[in-house]
């Protein structure tokens, strides 16, 4: 009898020690998940506090007219979608002078060497506005030898985030473009030859 009490009591202490044990297992766990949420909520205001930096510095770039868009999309007139690399596809405007290069093609050189088309052009009738859910809009002519298009840039609020609506003045063959825009000394760009 002695020996069923003590193996009742040693269960009882067992039982007790154990539920000690995953009670602290699951309090440490709770403060692994809390720090895991933190860091997370750590990330996306550093994220935001990045993007608002961003935005800053485009619509600055803007009102200098020293921008380049990094093209990193293009949506053809049908809707076929490409996705190329931001380097060789890009829209900028810097010391009077704008440049829209496509380098889409990559299986022939192209006009500009790069398997696409380098145009460039004087840019005129620069407008700049903003609306009430913080979109701001940025349009202007791009006339040059080759080039002869209304320009429309779109930079979606607290990103530097940007859709360019490119309409050509001599056919409808509207092209729309996806990238980043940053200031002009802040890009990496290469551009091919101009036609």
């Amino acid at each position: 009898m002695k020996r069923i009490k003590i193996f009742i009591l040693a269960s009882i202490v067992c039982s007790m020690a154990i539920i000690g044990v995953e009670a602290q297992s699951t309090s440490q766990q709770m403060t692994k998940k809390e720090a895991r949420d933190a860091a997370r909520a750590a990330r996306r205001q550093a994220a935001a506090v990045e993007d608002q930096i961003s935005y800053q510095q485009a619509i600055q770039a803007l009102k200098d007219q020293s921008f380049v868009v990094e093209v990193d999309q293009i949506i053809f007139p049908r809707g076929y979608t490409k996705y190329v690399s931001s380097m060789t596809n890009f829209v900028y405007m810097n010391g009077g002078q704008a440049v829209i290069q496509i380098a889409a093609n990559n299986f022939s050189p192209g006009p500009n060497g790069l398997g696409g088309i380098t145009v460039q052009g004087t840019p005129s009738n620069i407008t700049m506005s903003t609306d009430k859910k913080g979109f701001t809009y940025y349009s202007f002519m791009d006339q040059g030898i080759a080039v002869s298009a209304s320009v429309n840039i779109q930079l979606i609020g607290n990103t530097n985030r940007v859709t360019v609506t490119i309409y050509p003045n001599f056919n409808n063959n509207n092209l729309t473009l996806m990238g980043n825009l940053l200031p002009y000394n802040k890009s990496n760009i290469f551009q091919g030859q101009t036609i």
